[in-house]
């Protein structure tokens, strides 16, 4: 191979490389912070949570889910609908729960329908509509 194809190859290779690496578009992005919020929320995991909660929210979200998840069991959570607003700075997530109360073993469940903000970098969680059943 002589060395303007070899130049020509690697420039690709860079190329390829480079647009892998920037492909973070907001579908990811609200995804990555959705999946992180909600881990954090059935596993207890404050640290994961907090970054997807305006700051000026986060002490009332703090003991409301205190208050809310003591003696409650997420079991399950499935993301079922991410639908990204066409300016790209707000999405509506739909999450189904199954949760429960160890002293009861009753499961129940939740579809709820959450708004999701882009805060200057950071995906946060605004308003929660309940759609169907009940949350703890």
């Amino acid at each position: 191979m002589d060395g303007r194809r070899a130049r020509c190859w690697r420039a690709a290779a860079a190329l390829l490389v480079a647009g892998c690496a920037g492909g973070y578009d907001t579908q990811t992005a609200v995804r990555n912070a959705v999946d992180e919020f909600h881990d954090g929320f059935r596993w207890g995991a404050m640290g994961s949570m907090l970054p997807h909660v305006r700051p000026e929210d986060q002490e009332a979200f703090t003991a409301d889910y205190q208050e809310r998840m003591d003696g409650v069991a997420i079991a399950d959570y499935e993301i079922r609908r991410v639908q990204i607003a066409d300016d790209g700075d707000s999405a509506k997530v739909w999450v189904h729960f199954s949760w429960y109360r160890p002293d009861e073993m009753v499961v129940h469940e939740a579809q709820v329908v959450e708004e999701w903000f882009d805060a200057g970098g950071a995906w946060c969680r605004g308003e929660v509509v309940v759609e169907r059943g009940e949350l703890p």
